[in-house]
């Protein structure tokens, strides 16, 4: 029973322990977060950029994004070009 009171008063302030650093790492991100917006600059995928920094990181992506679906495309085309060529040499060369 007293091992019990030990460890509710030890779960209590490892509680309030844990609440006091939340506080504390949490008002040292807002102040960060308005330092850099007072400057005009924002949070984005981990670093710190302008609105129009973000605009033209986003259309490069879109770009980006447009390539490499232009690329899957072809490599399931040519993927099935070939297993066409390959299925009319079996049929020609193997089945009677």
């Amino acid at each position: 029973m007293t091992k019990t009171k030990k460890d509710d008063a030890l779960t209590l302030k490892i509680r309030e322990l844990r609440e006091k650093a939340k506080e504390k790492v949490q008002g040292g991100i807002i102040k960060e977060f308005e330092k850099h917006k007072a400057q005009g600059i924002y949070p984005w995928e981990g670093i710190w950029l302008s609105s129009q920094d973000i605009r033209k990181v986003q259309e490069m992506m879109k770009k980006r994004d447009k390539i490499v679906f232009i690329e899957v495309i072809i490599l399931f085309s040519v993927l099935g070009l070939f297993s066409y060529v390959l299925y009319r040499l079996m049929k020609a060369f193997l089945l009677p």
